[in-house]
């Protein structure tokens, strides 16, 4: 089945909560869910009435009169199989079975991740990949939140405390890490380029996303830490489920993250998105750390960010950066970072607080 095609979609789930959840989604995605039945032997009337049409057939494994065998002789060229274990999370001697995931996000990046042409990948049933490396995912609740600054410094910070510290590029609307820390043809390298002690950088783009899982495996062994720039997650819950190239990397870093930074300013605007943004994020079901990060605080007066405000991230760990525009665009000048720019300032400082708290709070 062409991962890009819309489904034509037979769900056949007796748990009448998971089959809501999962048909919700379905048509959510604007999905052609055909029909929706109780039991085995409606499956197979459903099946022969659409004889000849492509299906994907999502199932649970404790569908009434089913068996492993039975439900099988039911692929064929035209008709893909997608199983989900029964409640208690037991697969039944059923093969190529995955999880039940708890949410119509995590549901749709699920079969959209495991959809492809020749059929559907190897059984699902086992965590998220863990890797040596703690990751610390970056990304910005809208544009010019100053994600990429903080991304770069926190790396380098990290590296700073002789922790072995990986900065990927992943922001593919608006790549700006080589440029910034003068890393010429970035794009072009097989693997990652050293910056500094204990830093290296890589740049992931169109042509090289396709190897992202070799490469991010092989980073994972490498290094002690991983500091991802998403780029904007103001839509994050969307692109979830999105099947485009631009969000691999940030369907990878909401399962994989031990750390997420969010970043954001104090404008009226920016608190709109803000306040969207938690509202979808809250449906977002992740393990990671949550970090909220106003990146243009004063120490003097300006709105900050602050525990009295209502979020549905309850367990966010606020930060309040005290903004330095001459800091800053020195470190632009010189290509580097603020700690080669402007080592004694208040924001290299706080972002270097930052990276102690994340690296005190990680363990591998």
């Amino acid at each position: 089945m062409d991962p890009l095609d819309v489904p034509t979609v037979v769900t056949a789930i007796s748990d009448p909560e998971f089959e809501s959840l999962v048909s919700s989604a379905l048509f959510g995605q604007g999905w052609n869910v055909i029909a929706r039945v109780m039991d085995f032997s409606e499956l197979q009337r459903a099946v022969s009435a659409n004889s000849g049409k492509r299906l994907l057939l999502i199932f649970s494994t404790d569908l009434p009169g089913a068996s492993a065998l039975e439900i099988s002789k039911l692929a064929s060229p035209v008709v893909s199989l997608f199983g989900f274990a029964d409640q208690s999370g037991n697969d039944r001697g059923f093969s190529n079975i995955f999880a039940r995931p708890t949410s119509p996000e995590n549901l749709t990046l699920v079969i959209l991740e495991n959809i492809r042409s020749s059929g559907l990948r190897a059984p699902m049933i086992h965590p998220a990949a863990k890797y040596r490396a703690k990751v610390v995912a970056v990304g910005g609740i809208g544009h010019t939140t100053a994600n990429t600054t903080v991304a770069i410094n926190l790396a380098q910070e990290s590296a700073l405390l002789a922790v072995k510290t990986l900065l990927i590029e992943a922001n593919f609307q608006a790549p700006a890490i080589a440029s910034l820390l003068d890393l010429r043809k970035l794009s072009n390298e097989a693997s990652w380029r050293d910056f500094s002690e204990n830093l290296s950088v890589m740049e992931l783009t169109q042509e090289t996303i396709t190897e992202f899982e070799q490469r991010i495996s092989a980073a994972g062994k490498s290094f002690d830490q991983i500091v991802i720039d998403l780029g904007s997650v103001a839509f994050l819950a969307r692109e979830l489920s999105d099947r485009r190239w631009s969000s691999a990397a940030k369907i990878w870093a909401v399962r994989s993250a031990d750390h997420l930074v969010l970043t954001t300013i104090s404008t009226f605007l920016a608190q709109k998105r803000f306040d969207e943004f938690t509202q979808s994020f809250a449906k977002i079901s992740t393990s990671a750390d949550i970090h909220l990060v106003n990146t243009h605080a004063s120490s003097k007066r300006g709105p900050e960010l602050n525990s009295s405000r209502k979020l549905p991230i309850r367990s966010a760990v606020l930060w309040n950066l005290p903004w330095d525009l001459r800091s800053c665009q020195l470190a632009i000048e010189e290509r580097t970072t603020l700690h080669q720019a402007a080592e004694r300032g208040a924001l290299r400082k706080e972002i270097a607080k930052m990276a102690q708290a994340i690296s005190a709070d990680s363990s591998k």
